[in-house]
């Protein structure tokens, strides 16, 4: 079944929601494989449920090299695997989905082009696999996800999230950029898009729900209960089996002002990240400059709040040339299709691995905690268009095995 047709039965099926009923299960009798490798559990089911549990839980399930591998190893075998009817990924603890690649392995990696180079490589072409896959994968996610892990959970057709979800892009605290093919979600959701993508804001489960970067909401309560049934029902065939199970357990979220920090301050991202209006990152600095001295707006202290707090951000504690390549990324992506979005990621995310705002960002904000790095170029008003570009372009002649490939 191809990803059109599965949103469409999802669509199709999104309304109904029985009431759970309880099925009893024998999991020994419906287990034909256990094993475990680099951290990573896979239980393979007779009902022709394929399992992944990332096993990393001393490092919030961060990603190796060795592990994206496996991973993607693993998943070739499956969409090859004509009896693999569905493919589930959740995490071993609910503290952490998967926090992102390992940040220790590829500040390492960093210190030569053609190891950043095969890390994304082989990560971005994992995440493209996962989203060109030809049968339904189920990602259950809860407590933090980040970085790469949102590429593992973001291209799945279906992202099932808990209550306690942190997601978040904050690759421009560390000068790198918000990757793993996400400009191709975020580019498709406006000014919302472009200020994760920018700024890197932590977000919750409602305002996932809100923006549709999340399928179903299931309560924590109901996940492993959730879980237990589709591992273990035989009389799931396909697709709509499927889609009954989960929507015996999803439960309505309704995002409000309160609980949801996009729905609090929609109208003013609106105003300062319209994607559509502003052509450079320097017009987003001057719109929130606007807001702050706007009298008019003197009565709505929260807004004030809002944007002097996100002109901080950006001005302080991002890298510079990060934030204005993340700008350029959401700008170019709303054009481009998903081989074409990894194409430029690999590029840029090659560039910039080995550039010395990446050494400065992952050593003064994960290892020292002075979150001081010194950047250069040091502003935002320091970079020109041309200095941008150049991080786009293809790869010398000679070069051209570092282009994406697909798996």
């Amino acid at each position: 079944m191809n990803r059109i047709e599965i949103i469409k039965n999802h669509l199709l099926f999104s309304q109904l929601q029985p009431q759970p009923q309880q099925k009893q299960f024998n999991n020994n009798n419906n287990v034909l494989k256990e094993m475990e490798n680099n951290k990573i559990k896979i239980i393979e089911y007779k009902n022709g449920c394929k399992r992944i549990i990332l096993n990393r839980s001393e490092a919030l399930n961060s990603l190796t090299m060795e592990m994206l591998k496996f991973l993607s190893e693993k998943l070739k075998e499956f969409n090859n695997d004509d009896n693999c009817k569905f493919v589930i990924i959740n995490s071993s603890t609910e503290k952490s989905f998967c926090s992102g690649g390992d940040i220790k392995e590829f500040s390492q990696l960093s210190r030569s082009s053609a190891g950043v180079n095969e890390f994304i490589r082989v990560e971005y072409a994992m995440d493209h696999l996962i989203h060109t896959f030809n049968k339904p994968i189920l990602s259950f996610v809860n407590g933090i996800v980040m970085g790469g892990g949102v590429g593992l959970s973001i291209h799945s057709s279906h992202r099932i999230i808990g209550d306690n979800v942190q997601w978040a892009m904050p690759e421009n605290r560390i000068g790198y950029f918000p990757d793993v093919g996400t400009s191709y979600f975020l580019s498709r959701l406006g000014s919302i898009g472009l200020y994760l993508a920018m700024v890197g804001v932590k977000i919750n489960s409602k305002d996932l729900i809100n923006v549709k970067l999340a399928t179903h909401y299931i309560p924590n309560e109901l996940f492993e209960r959730t879980l237990e049934e589709l591992c273990n029902d035989d009389d799931i065939e396909g697709y709509r089996q499927i889609e009954f199970i989960l929507n015996k357990y999803r439960k309505t979220l309704y995002p409000d002002k309160e609980s949801s920090h996009l729905v609090l301050y929609q109208s003013i991202i609106n105003r300062c990240f319209n994607n559509k209006e502003f052509k450079s990152v320097k017009e987003i600095l001057n719109q929130l400059k606007v807001e702050i001295e706007n009298v008019d707006n003197k009565n709505n202290k929260d807004e004030i709040e809002w944007a002097s707090k996100t002109l901080s951000i950006l001005l302080d504690q991002l890298c510079p040339t990060s934030v204005c390549v993340s700008f350029e990324i959401i700008k170019r992506a709303l054009q481009m299709n998903i081989d074409q979005i990894f194409q430029m990621e690999v590029r840029v995310g090659t560039r910039l691995g080995n550039r010395q705002d990446l050494t400065q960002g992952v050593f003064k904000t994960l290892i020292d905690k002075t979150h001081k790095p010194i950047y250069s170029p040091s502003s935002i008003y320091d970079i020109n268009q041309s200095f941008i570009d150049s991080f786009f372009l293809p790869f010398d002649d000679g070069d051209e095995k570092k282009e994406f490939s697909i798996i």
